[in-house]
């Protein structure tokens, strides 16, 4: 982009369709110059390498659940990581079958990658808490590994941490852990926004918060578009083994690279410039800027706006049936306000979106739709 263009539309500060919408900058570009050029399919590319290596070691505790030592595979996305971390997981002749939350991105939007890609039954569970799922959930829905040949035994539990931008408390993956191991059972994590979760948590030292994660699964995915905001990239953290097993398949489909060494050069800049401070800054604002919205809304114009989901990170989900607001309006007054939405209610924060600009046009959205709505009869048009 030309010198002359102001720094507010290099960047995506009215887009609050996802966290995944950040622009890189010039500052970022600059990484890439000296990166290193060696083939990352066998190895031999020195910045990709160590990425993997740091973010096992440094952020996931150097061991994964039993005490193997933990090493990483960059993958261009995180459906990727997801899938081979499933598939390497399910490393046993089919029948067998995943469990999960109904909600999870790995059974929801990943293009039906378990049933295709693992050949395996997907059993999905409702929370009986409406948050995140439970030990007794589980117990409840899963299928035991017994002798019974007209069933598909759990072979693994995947969770994610965050779901719908919620936090998944230790304690109650510790105790799944516990247990699902001593069935036998493995476990996968969808970290896609992990660093979201931990970014926000009262522990001080956020990394040994990591390792306490980490510890309680047998691979885990971590995403570098989602906050952390580097244009490509996610990686998958599992034993050597496993890793050895994913890296295989992901050749197999197709996911092997060859020099990204300047992509895992940006990746570094982006975690060492975003985590935990900004990523904590942007939940912090989201949190603030409900508050003040909510209070706004309902003192100047009598309208509630009710929720599908706590705000606990950077996400707000407006129950857009339940306060009485047709999608079709909210697009369109998001349109007129230049301020771009997906059609599910949902607001995704990052740190390219919570400037002054940006928030002044997204309030100006739901004003419009208050006014709109306090003049307007049929409370559904």
């Amino acid at each position: 982009m030309s010198s002359n263009i102001p720094p507010k539309y290099e960047t995506s500060y009215n887009d609050y369709r996802s966290d995944t919408f950040t622009i890189p900058t010039r500052e970022l570009w600059d990484q890439v110059y000296e990166s290193s050029v060696g083939d990352t399919i066998y190895q031999e590319d020195t910045d990709t390498c160590l990425l993997e290596t740091r973010i096992a070691q440094e952020f996931l505790g150097g061991e994964m659940y039993g005490g193997q030592k933990a090493a990483g595979l960059f993958c261009m996305s995180t459906t990727m990581s997801n899938q081979l971390a499933i598939r390497a997981l399910l490393n046993r002749a089919p029948p067998y079958s995943l469990l999960c939350d109904r909600r999870t991105h790995v059974f929801a939007n990943e293009c039906a990658g378990i049933a295709v890609l693992s050949q395996a039954l997907v059993i999905t569970v409702e929370p009986s808490n409406g948050h995140h799922l439970t030990l007794e959930d589980i117990k409840a829905n899963y299928i035991p590994g017994n002798y019974n040949t007209q069933v598909a035994p759990t072979r693994v539990i995947s969770l994610e941490n965050t779901l719908h931008g919620m936090c998944f408390p230790l304690l109650e993956m510790q105790r799944i852990s516990e247990w699902a191991h001593s069935e036998g059972i493995l476990l996968h994590l969808d970290g896609a926004r992990l660093w979201n979760a931990v970014a926000v948590s009262n522990e001080e030292n956020k990394l040994e918060y990591m390792k306490k994660i980490s510890k309680c699964f047998d691979s885990i995915s971590l995403c570098f578009t989602k906050s952390i905001g580097a244009p490509v990239g996610s990686i998958i953290v599992g034993g050597t083994e496993f890793i050895e097993r994913a890296r295989h398949i992901q050749k197999q489909q197709g996911g092997g690279l060859r020099q990204a060494g300047f992509l895992a050069r940006i990746v570094n800049h982006c975690i060492n410039k975003n985590f935990p401070d900004v990523i904590a800054t942007v939940s912090n604002k989201t949190a603030a800027f409900w508050k003040d919205l909510r209070s706004e809304l309902i003192e100047s114009y009598g309208l509630e706006l009710k929720l599908q989901h706590p705000v606990e990170t950077n996400f707000i989900f407006i129950d857009l049936e339940a306060s009485n607001i047709s999608l079709k309006k909210f697009l369109e007054f998001g349109e007129a306000n230049n301020v771009k939405f997906f059609n599910n209610g949902r607001i995704a924060f990052h740190f390219q979106n919570i400037g002054d600009d940006g928030l002044k046009l997204l309030k100006q959205v739901f004003i419009d739709i208050a006014r709109y709505y306090a003049e307007t009869p049929i409370k559904t048009a």
